[in-house]
């Protein structure tokens, strides 16, 4: 009995542990062009060593069969925060081609003093823009944020 509770108990941390895991929103599987523009919330420069990472997201229940999310590629970040690149990405099960993906972002060096931050609020074909965190790993979209960018934008 102790046994199985060991077992569910590192499962649990292993599985959730004490930060969240990136979703994704759903695409259709095929080529897509991504773009955007980030802006530092502690109001610094965006860093000349920004990248921004596309990954594909599987569902939790295929995290373990599927092998784990997967990396699509990687592009830079401009100087002034903007990105585009265009990749190709189908997302498989055992094998099989499914028809939709799931993506989201992952900037890494864009801030001073934040090394990744993740954004699982993506929808190719358009722009969007991003608020890198002080602090915390996630990019929050709600309607705070939706106000908070209006100070970021140009006028």
């Amino acid at each position: 009995m102790r046994f199985m509770f060991v077992v569910a108990a590192f499962l649990l941390l292993f599985e959730y542990g004490n930060s969240r895991v990136p979703h994704g929103m759903a695409h259709e599987g095929g080529c897509h062009k991504f773009s955007g523009k980030i802006f530092c919330e502690s109001g610094d420069a965006i860093l000349p060593t920004a990248t921004v990472a596309l990954w594909e997201a599987d569902r939790q229940d295929d995290k373990y069969l599927n092998g784990g999310d997967d990396f699509v590629v990687a592009a830079p970040i401009a100087r002034d925060g903007t990105f585009e690149f265009e990749a190709c990405e189908w997302d498989e099960f055992l094998g099989w081609k499914k028809k939709t993906v799931e993506f989201y972002y992952e900037f890494r060096n864009a801030c001073p003093n934040v090394y990744y931050t993740y954004a699982d609020f993506v929808i190719a074909e358009r722009f969007f823009y991003y608020i890198i965190p002080k602090e915390g790993d996630f990019i929050i979209h709600n309607d705070e944020f939706l106000d908070m960018i209006d100070e970021y934008l140009p006028k």
